[in-house]
């Protein structure tokens, strides 16, 4: 990886839409919830897809499909713990074509369930409020042959390989027979993926360069939806040049609920940044997220702020609310706790207009400017440029995260480009618009006033 992708591999805007999860591709829940659903009269005969995602990790703790037989109908699904708070997606596939097709193409609605308290009830009544949900698919790998691993750790990555992001990852501490599957969760349709792993041969818990560990690459491209790959045991090993995963979790952040939080891990010696995160509201006073990418035996630091004072940048502190934590990655995966104080540091994050001019000078023909007007009302422009021909999007987003609206979605020569945005049919508020190319990725906010 070369070192522009190394900085902006993982620099995605909305990152908290597709956060990354170690482990068991629907965690272990210990509550169900029931939805009744009436009104369905509509939808007879037509699949329904469900799933439940955790607001605090904004990871897939379930999903069902069941055939909508009659117009009213319950759905129980054992997916959530007491005291956290999901999303419940779903849509009815009306044009039973066996994939997620956006409103109004198919029929999506969001519920939500905050504090479940366990043993949960909601009620759903049929209407036509669709919500686009972004569904995603599962990745199934079905492992034959596996006899020489079985007791030995397993590691295993999904990339995208369209922008270099990590869809998720799976650590299996131990390989418990020949023949096993995974699962993953957060592919999208027609998008080319690695799927990375390696088998610990030597028991160090950490990846070693074949032929010391065993590793693998398989590559395919999602077409179908649900994808389900089998993988057969051989001696074809690859380096997967395998880089370990940071967890940081956020407790008690209750005085920034709703408020922008962006975080981002810096090396020490040579100040590359290797990834970030950006939440455009916080939405749980508790919450997770996932940096990978990171190398062994390196120092870091995580710098992190709340945007305290909404104005869509970082300030210095006590405006924003800013903290510095470190570590050295001696052990591989890493595991940081941080509890809110009042303890802030200026972390001198580099707002757009130094991300281009200074740090990363080599790329400093990416430029996402802000809109003009901003405030607006209908309308606005957004002006961005490109320092070589590539494939490029630009979306807006609310500030819970819902995508509502592709502006761009193709291949650009270079230059630089405007377009209009048209908020008819918006309420006012704060929307966020992300660019996002293979090597940059860039946020900005922007204020609707009606």
């Amino acid at each position: 990886m070369n070192t522009y992708k190394a900085i902006y591999a993982f620099f995605l805007a909305l990152t908290f839409l597709l956060l990354l999860g170690v482990g068991d591709a629907f965690p272990n829940t210990n509550s169900t919830v029931t939805i009744h659903f009436t009104g369905m009269g509509p939808h007879l005969n037509q699949n329904l897809y469900l799933r439940v995602v955790d607001k605090g990790t904004m990871k897939e703790t379930g999903r069902i499909i069941q055939q909508i037989t009659s117009a009213n109908f319950d759905i129980v699904i054992d997916a959530v713990t007491a005291g956290r708070s999901y999303f419940i997606d779903f849509f009815s596939d009306h044009n039973s074509n066996g994939l997620y097709d956006a409103p109004p193409t198919d029929h999506a609605w969001r519920l939500e369930l905050n504090n479940a308290v366990g043993n949960d009830e909601l009620n759903f009544a049929h209407n036509t409020n669709f919500t686009d949900i972004k569904w995603v698919y599962v990745l199934t790998i079905n492992f034959t042959g596996m006899t020489p691993h079985v007791g030995q750790l397993l590691e295993l990555r999904v990339e995208n390989n369209n922008n270099s992001i990590e869809v998720d990852r799976i650590k299996l501490p131990s390989i418990p027979s020949a023949n096993f599957s995974l699962q993953i969760v957060g592919l999208q349709l027609n998008t080319e993926y690695n799927i990375d792993f390696y088998a610990d041969v030597n028991g160090n818990g950490l990846y070693n360069v074949p032929p010391t560990d065993h590793a693998w690459r398989i590559t395919f491209t999602n077409s179908t939806g649900d994808v389900s790959q089998p993988f057969s045991h051989n001696t074809s090993f690859t380096d997967i040049n395998w880089k370990y995963l940071l967890t940081v979790n956020l407790i008690s952040m209750v005085p920034h609920i709703g408020q922008l939080f962006e975080l981002r891990v810096v090396r020490q010696d040579n100040l590359v940044e290797i990834g970030r995160v950006s939440i455009p509201a916080v939405l749980v006073p508790d919450f997770t997220v996932y940096i990978p990418q990171f190398e062994l035996n390196q120092g870091y630091n995580i710098d992190f702020y709340a945007d305290h004072n909404g104005n869509g940048i970082y300030d210095p502190p006590p405006i924003d609310h800013a903290w510095r934590l470190s570590f050295n990655s001696s052990t591989g995966d890493v595991v940081q706790d941080f509890t809110h104080n009042t303890n802030f540091t200026d972390i001198q994050w580099p707002n757009p207009s130094e991300v281009n001019e200074i740090e990363f000078a080599g790329l400093k023909d990416y430029k996402l400017q802000q809109n003009y007007p901003n405030p607006f009302n209908p309308s606005t422009k957004i002006r961005f440029s490109i320092p070589s021909n590539e494939f490029v999007t630009l979306k807006v987003y609310n500030v819970l995260g819902s995508e509502i609206v592709t502006l761009i979605n193709d291949e650009l020569n270079a230059g630089s480009f405007e377009v209009d945005f048209n908020a008819s049919g918006l309420n006012s508020g704060v929307y966020f618009y992300v660019i996002s190319t293979k090597n940059f990725t860039s946020t900005r906010k922007m204020i609707l006033l009606k």
